[in-house]
């Protein structure tokens, strides 16, 4: 029975044996088909937790989270509420070195997290590695010169839109908050310009709900061999204290902005000493 449901999934049938939709085109015109389709998440258990322990062999990051922000993430779930997890952005391997740090025991409920990841890797082969981890695309502006700004702008809201329903049903959701990969300045601190207003427009989205949210900063360093292009042995994943706001009065976008900043700040400190 296992065996049929997984091969229906793979060759897109439902498990009643009906055609689910085809998957849209992913292009920035087209976000609203693609975000019906991959909104409510794409992720594969079945294929999710074999891949998230092979990364966690390879990459192997010493994770450094205080006991007590543990046990404060914990109660926290328990509680329904969700986690936005704002992570710094230093390398090419930060995709799997998140991966692999969530997957620690402690903390392990985070890897059900949905990350997002700019759009062309779903134009690629590599598109079912991301979809069947419940990954979203990303459109990014820098990407999009010329284009329309009233579809741009569109993407965007709709994508914040997906994120911070997430969060309001109790669900955890990755982003690096710098939007791409950090410049030389940002490795051992980071600078509040090069946080992107994406994260406040997340945390403020869901106060505006009425619901309230948690924020895990995290810091990535890597003290080991060059990080670009090979598995590093020696990645560090360090995690600031939890950041908490309650439904109601929403901070400001730039406040939020501020407070990951220095949560990310103290998380870095952590993980270079």
């Amino acid at each position: 029975m296992q065996f049929r449901i997984r091969w229906a999934r793979l060759v897109g049938m439902g498990t009643d044996g009906t055609r689910r939709p085809p998957r849209p085109e992913v292009t920035v015109a087209n976000f609203d088909a693609v975000y019906d389709f991959y909104g409510p998440g794409r992720r594969r258990d079945w294929f999710t937790y074999p891949l998230l322990r092979v990364i966690d062999a390879i990459y192997r990051p010493r994770v450094r989270i205080p006991e007590e922000a543990v046990a404060e993430l914990h109660c926290l779930h328990r509680a329904g509420v969700g986690v936005l997890v704002a992570v710094n952005h230093p390398s090419k391997q930060d995709p799997m070195v998140l991966a692999a740090s969530l997957f620690d025991k402690r903390i392990r409920f985070l890897c059900t997290g949905t990350g997002l990841t700019k759009d062309p890797i779903f134009r690629s082969p590599l598109r079912p590695l991301f979809e069947y981890t419940g990954t979203i695309p990303v459109f990014r502006a820098k990407n999009y010169e010329g284009t329309a700004s009233e579809i741009y702008d569109g993407a965007a809201a709709r994508l914040i839109d997906v994120c911070v329903s997430r969060i309001v049903e109790g669900g955890v959701v990755l982003t690096f908050v710098e939007g791409t990969n950090s410049s030389a300045d940002d490795l051992r601190t980071l600078r509040l310009e090069s946080v992107k207003k994406g994260v406040g427009l997340m945390v403020e989205g869901v106060c505006t709900a009425g619901a309230p949210v948690a924020v895990l900063p995290v810091g990535l360093a890597y003290h080991g061999r060059e990080h670009h292009t090979l598995p590093t042995r020696r990645a560090v994943a360090a995690a600031g204290p939890v950041i908490t706001w309650g439904p109601g009065a929403a901070p400001t976008v730039n406040e939020v902005r501020a407070a990951v900043r220095d949560g990310i700040d103290a998380a870095l400190t952590t993980a270079w000493t």
